[in-house]
This record gives structure tokens, C-alpha cells and sequence, in this order.
């Protein structure tokens, strides 16, 4: 009898599901990678290559985004302070971060949390929908929910400089 909670499953034995994921990553081969592997495993994917093309796609989406998988080091802001933005439309949403930096270099920064959503470049493809998957089972930090009417109002208050 298989163990479903630790045993992939899905296409090419990879962890697959059906929520919305925005990949932020400013490497094209990189982010295209990510985007088409979590296609392919069933995910709706939304991309952006920088911080502000992800606030736009934020701002403008009129569906849920479940998870956030945003490299940590980016020109503009870091990926928590966009987490900390994508968290006010979407508060039981996910973020999942991403580095080529040294986790000791990331967590001197004081950015890791505590429940290990984080994901060191380069990373395979089973690692990836892993921690995508167990990303996405945690238990949500709220108990409210945003409507789309509720995500209109909360956005069209928000600044970004």
C-alpha cells in the first residue's frame, strides 16, 4: 500500500495540483522552467520577470493566486516585502521563496521561516513540486477569506511606489 502523503504522484511521478501560482523570477530560462513544469503537473500559472510586473499581476488578477514563488533577491524589493503585499489581497495565501544565494546568507538576512518555505537554485524538478505541494498543504496563517469584491477593494487602497 502506497503512502500517499510522501510518495509523488501525478504526471511523470511528480506532485501535481490544480491552484494558481505566481512565479516571480527575473531569469528567463529559469522562470519559463518553473512555469512550464508546474503547467504541466495541472498548476494555472501566472508569470512576472520583476517585482513590479508582480504587483501588476496582483493588482489585476481576478482569481485567487494560492501560492507566491518568488526569488528572494530581486532590484527592487525582496521577495518577503513582496510576500508582505501579495499576504494584503490574498492573506491565506502562500509564499514559497527562492535563492542561488547560500542559505546562510538568506537567513543572516532573517528571511527564512520557520516552516521551511524555501527552495535553494538549482533545484530539480521533484524538489520543486514537492515543496510546492507541501507549501501549499499548510495550513493557512488566517481563517478569513477575500472574495474577489473584497481583493477590488483591498487593491484599489494599496500604494506602490
Amino acid at each position: 500500500m502506497a503512502q500517499h502523503s510522501s510518495q509523488p504522484h501525478g504526471i511523470d511521478g511528480l506532485f501535481t495540483g490544480t491552484e494558481t501560482v505566481l512565479v516571480i523570477e527575473d531569469e528567463l530560462v529559469v522562470r519559463q522552467l518553473i512555469a512550464e513544469t508546474l503547467q504541466h503537473q495541472r498548476y494555472t500559472i501566472l508569470s512576472a520577470p520583476n517585482e513590479a510586473a508582480a504587483v501588476e499581476v496582483i493588482e489585476g488578477h481576478s482569481g485567487l493566486i494560492d501560492l507566491l514563488l518568488t526569488d528572494m533577491v530581486m532590484p527592487i524589493m525582496g521577495g518577503q516585502e513582496l510576500a508582505e503585499m501579495y499576504h494584503i489581497a490574498y492573506p491565506d495565501g502562500r509564499a514559497l521563496y527562492m535563492s542561488g544565494y547560500p542559505d546562510t546568507s538568506v537567513s543572516d538576512q532573517g528571511v527564512l521561516e520557520p516552516d521551511g518555505s524555501f527552495l535553494h537554485k538549482p533545484v530539480t524538478l521533484p524538489e520543486l513540486t514537492l515543496k510546492v505541494r507541501q507549501t501549499l498543504d499548510r495550513q493557512p496563517k488566517t481563517g478569513a477569506a477575500v472574495s474577489d469584491s473584497g481583493l477590488n477593494c483591498v487593491t484599489s487602497k494599496r500604494h506602490v511606489a
